[in-house]
């Protein structure tokens, strides 16, 4: 049984992946001139959120690094399936 068989749209999830992907890239670019901006608006503020930048910057690095490994793991799959 192939995927088109097994499943209605094999590719409806890659829309999603896509969307994960930009939003994560787009955040991790947007926020860091909002991080810059609130330091010199209110020095010392962005060492006390150290815990939320990091969080911050790594669910962008997470969402980021997912569709990477999402591409990798069905590339492999493909190829071990042949």
């Amino acid at each position: 049984m192939d995927a088109t068989e097994s499943h209605p749209d094999p590719n409806r999830w890659w829309k999603h992946r896509r969307r994960g992907y930009y939003t994560g890239k787009w955040w991790a670019i947007l926020q860091t001139p909002g991080w810059v901006a609130l330091e010199l608006h209110r020095p010392g503020s962005v060492a006390a959120l150290a815990v939320v930048v990091g969080w911050s910057y790594g669910i962008s690095a997470t969402l980021i690094l997912s569709y990477f490994g999402n591409n990798i793991a069905e590339a492999w799959a493909g190829k071990v399936k042949k």
